[in-house]
């Protein structure tokens, strides 16, 4: 939210060139890694890659470009910080430091960036297609993804670590808009969390279609 925001007032450049050097770039998920060939990249491209495949690099680039400071006086500002914690880069295993948010607030941040994305029409497009397209579809949005339902549009930002599931999803179906957040951690089994989050996401589905 915080980039979108500045994006949406002009501080910052959808096609700003930043370059990565072979240092910055880091294992896990993602796929900088995999195109060693390929060192500068539009910001535009790294929010993308960010949201839809959790790039780890990426990421890190884009905790750099806002700074931690920075982040933190604006945590600050919007009231959140009972509620969220951004204190180290991503696959920084080294630090005892962690990321941390709770449900709540993912599920505002998520209605923020959605209604950043109505009141700036030039930032529709750019805003909602890493959502739409999102890689990682086998928690919330899982049953529905295989089903194929026309007319139902998904977005959903996934994140995961050792015992680690979080999933945060809008639903759009018929003119029916859902928020909805399940995190999880220390289940137990990996499968236990995947197949309650796809209840969950199958349960609000059916409310809708109800209507």
């Amino acid at each position: 939210t915080n980039l979108f925001e500045k994006i949406s007032k002009r501080e910052l450049d959808l096609r700003t060139e930043i370059h990565i050097s072979a240092d910055k770039v880091v294992a896990g998920a993602g796929i900088i890694q995999i195109l060693p060939e390929k060192r500068t990249w539009r910001l535009e491209e790294l929010l993308h890659l960010m949201i839809a495949v959790s790039d780890n690099t990426a990421t890190n680039q884009l905790i750099d470009l806002a700074t931690f400071s920075n982040l933190q006086a604006w945590i600050m500002a919007k009231g959140w910080e009972q509620s969220v914690q951004i204190e180290r880069k991503m696959m920084d295993f080294k630090s005892d430091k962690q990321n941390k948010i709770t449900a709540k607030l993912a599920l505002s941040v998520f209605q923020e960036i959605i209604e950043l994305s109505k009141q700036y029409p030039n930032l529709t497009e750019t805003i909602r297609r890493p959502f739409l397209n999102q890689q990682h579809r086998s928690n919330l949005t899982g049953t529905l993804e295989e089903a194929g339902i026309a007319g139902l549009s998904m977005l959903n930002k996934t994140g995961e670590l050792k015992d680690i599931q979080h999933d945060v999803a809008i639903f759009e179906y018929e003119e029916e808009v859902r928020f909805v957040a399940a995190l999880t951690n220390n289940t137990g089994l990996e499968a236990t969390a995947t197949a309650w989050m796809q209840n969950v996401g199958r349960q609000l589905f059916d409310e809708i279609n109800r209507k």
